[in-house]
C-alpha cells in the first residue's frame, strides 16, 4: 500500500504502559498462588498418610495430629 501514497490507521502504535488492571492481574496472581499454597498445606493435614494426594476411605476417616 505504501506505493500507493497509503497509510494504514493503525500503523503508528503507542508503547503500552502498565495500568491498574495490569496491577489487579498481578494482585490476583499473588493472591490465587497463595490460595494454592493454603489449600495444599491443608489437604495434606486431613489425609490419612500426611500426603495432599491420597484419599480418605469411606467410613474409615481419620485425622494427622
Amino acid at each position: 500500500m505504501s506505493q500507493f501514497g497509503m497509510q494504514m490507521p493503525a500503523a503508528r502504535r503507542k508503547a503500552s504502559t502498565l495500568n491498574v488492571y495490569t496491577a489487579l492481574a498481578a494482585l490476583a496472581m499473588v493472591a490465587l498462588a497463595a490460595a494454592c499454597y493454603v489449600v495444599f498445606k491443608e489437604a495434606g493435614k486431613m489425609s490419612p498418610d500426611g500426603s495432599p494426594f491420597s484419599l480418605q476411605e469411606a467410613g474409615k476417616i481419620k485425622f494427622q495430629k
